[in-house]
């Protein structure tokens, strides 16, 4: 059988478990499902390099509830790093669960912990965050001691946050038989560290680098001065209709954003880490439903997105951490469909993409953006000088033999001081003149040029 028609009743999956999966009309496995999960069936410890949106989530699900019997006591855990995760987890979990009769639960801060322990006792599979697993282990009431699955999933996130020693003090508590999955969308030493401390023999599958490059989503750069991005993004918005998430580096530049954005009648949102549980799930529920079309994000409130039909990812600030952006773009072109990642790169942030492009091993394509927005494109001489400082211009003259002399005092006139700029290729009826960028603006509003043209430097890196 070709394996691009692999269908997953070829799977030699319990009926129980298909029954669940057209249920929620999957057919077809994606490419990390089919990969890992006859593997993890098998009993084989596992280690996953697979990007958001790849299907993940059930290459490790399907494999548990094939082998769970649903005993008294928790059989499975899976920890991750965020509260959303482990809610999305769960719901996936409780989908196939419920076919097999085994109750699944979340567990996170933010919640009522008394919610959580009434429904533990009858409860054999858990996604919780490490903070409120440790609490409820700590209280006696989380007992892992006969778990048989242990699931990290975006472990390298969970190392970003600073969870790796909850994620050694959970693991020492657990039993030494026991099945471990790692799923990870990059691959930093410490993971290996921690894989090969605890894991034996495991079967690692790293799907990433056709992922990394995101199979299905259209990668490419805009060059913009930071002036200009509000504009740039309003073009794209207007002239590539769609839903889409876009990710500013701070949590207040993602309220400012969201702000102008509504101001210019767009449907926008922001989500950060200042928010609430109850209002990022009201904003997730807005977002899912298309009631607004644009969320603006952070990298750390992202983590947990878990929507399908984001049609555009957009780097208003370009990630600072290469493996940012694989987590950014990962949220569209997902499962199987196409998407487009879109950064917006100002001149000073053209040496973080250059490491993104090192770290992804392709370079992306630098595209222009046809103007026709809501908001007003600007000059940008901040963004049109060297690294001098300095903006040149062209300019014609109505005088057949202008002196350089002439033109510095017509310079003068106007406030520019012999200093601050200078007259180049100087010819008959033109010449040009490079200019601080403090003064450029006087240039165009000169009566004595004819016609001034800003002469815009290369987009590419310097």
């Amino acid at each position: 059988m070709n394996n691009d028609d692999q269908r997953f009743e070829d799977m030699s999956l319990d009926s129980k478990t298909l029954d669940a999966l057209n249920e929620i009309d999957f057919e077809k496995p994606t490419d990390v499902q089919k990969e890992s999960i006859a593997p993890a069936v098998e009993g084989n410890d596992m280690i996953v390099q697979a990007r958001t949106g790849s299907g993940k989530t059930h290459s490790f699900l399907i494999p548990i509830f094939e082998k769970m019997n649903g005993d008294d006591g928790v059989e499975a855990i899976v920890l991750t790093p965020t509260r959303e995760l482990a809610q999305q987890v769960e719901k996936e979990a409780g989908k196939i669960g419920e076919h097999h009769d085994i109750e699944t639960l979340a567990i996170y801060g933010g919640a009522s912990i008394d919610y959580q322990i009434n429904h533990l006792p009858r409860t054999s599979f858990v996604a919780g965050t490490p903070g409120r697993v440790m609490d409820l282990m700590r209280r006696g009431e989380l007992k892992l001691d006969d778990i048989d699955f242990f699931v990290l999933d975006e472990a390298d996130r969970m190392l970003e946050m600073g969870f790796l020693e909850d994620i050694k003090w959970i693991m020492s508590r657990t039993p030494g038989e026991k099945q471990i999955m790692l799923y990870s969308a990059t691959m930093p030493k410490e993971i290996v560290k921690l894989a090969n401390q605890y894991m034996e023999e495991p079967v690692e599958l790293k799907l990433s680098e056709d992922e990394i490059s995101a199979k299905g989503v259209e990668q490419y750069y805009i060059s913009v001065g930071r002036k200009n991005k509000l504009s740039v993004l309003s073009s794209l918005l207007d002239n590539e209709p769609g839903k889409y998430l876009i990710f500013c580096n701070t949590r207040k530049y993602t309220r400012i954003l969201s702000d102008r954005l509504r101001n210019h009648g767009y449907k926008a949102h922001s989500m950060h880490g200042d928010m609430g549980q109850s209002a990022r799930t009201k904003t997730m529920n807005k977002f899912k439903s298309s009631e607004i079309d644009i969320l603006v994000s952070t990298d750390v409130a992202s983590r947990g997105i878990d929507v399908d039909n984001i049609t555009h990812v957009v780097n208003y600030d370009i990630p600072k951490y290469e493996k940012d952006y694989v987590h950014r773009i990962g949220r569209t072109g997902r499962l199987g469909k196409e998407g487009k990642a879109v950064t917006l790169v100002s001149r000073d942030e053209m040496e973080f993409l250059d490491r993104i492009e090192d770290f992804v091993e392709s370079e992306l394509d630098l595209h222009d953006i046809e103007e026709g927005g809501r908001v007003e494109h600007e000059v940008d001489y901040e963004h049109h000088s060297d690294l001098f400082g300095m903006v040149n211009f062209r300019f014609s003259i109505d005088d057949d033999s202008p002196s350089r002399w002439d033109i510095e005092k017509k310079l003068e006139n106007h406030g520019i001081k012999h200093d601050e700029a200078e007259v180049n290729n100087l010819q008959e009826n033109g010449g040009e003149i490079k200019i601080v960028k403090s003064k450029a603006e006087k240039i165009p509003k000169m009566d004595y040029f004819d016609d001034v043209e800003l002469i815009e430097r290369e987009a590419r890196r310097e």
